[in-house]
């Protein structure tokens, strides 16, 4: 913060939830405007000095409760292997983290420590830069093929 800048204002409950399948609730009433459910999307973030995420909008922000995950990943950039995220970010696939949940959804970490999951779409620009040989699966970045390992068993499980 700059020096004279106001302090912002104490953080407090909005009454949010961002729930697993990626709506939100407002005081047990669903959020259907679709521009006022992407506004929310991008503006989930962590407050680090507080322990907690909240949703930003120009100079408001208010606590969010996080039901599952604070993220879901939108795409995938086979020529770059980042990742796109529902608050617009980018950032590199941690392939090392990507797993399979019980839901056969793929999920990995993002921002270096927060689960996200894969929507239908960004699960299918992934599968579509998938290879797999043998027990190996592989995912295309640029020109290298990035291992994902532990991928083919859950996988296979799912069949």
């Amino acid at each position: 913060m700059s020096p004279g800048a106001p302090e912002p204002p104490p953080l407090r409950p909005t009454g949010l939830v961002l729930r697993r399948d990626m709506t939100f609730w407002h005081e047990g009433v669903k959020v259907t405007h679709p521009r006022l459910h992407a506004v929310f999307l991008r503006g989930v973030d962590f407050e680090e000095g507080e322990g907690v995420f909240v949703i930003r909008l120009r100079h408001f922000r208010g606590q969010i409760e996080v039901e599952d995950t604070p993220y879901w990943v939108v795409s995938y950039n086979p020529e770059s292997g980042n990742v796109e995220l529902t608050d617009r970010s980018e950032e590199p696939l941690c392939a090392e983290t990507l797993r399979l949940d019980p839901d056969g959804v793929l999920r990995c970490t993002v921002k270096g420590r927060f689960p996200a999951r894969f929507t239908r779409t960004g699960q299918a620009h992934l599968l579509d830069n998938l290879e797999i040989e043998g027990r190996e699966a592989s995912v295309r970045r640029g020109d290298a093929w990035i291992p994902l390992p532990g991928l083919v068993d859950a996988l296979q499980e799912e069949e």
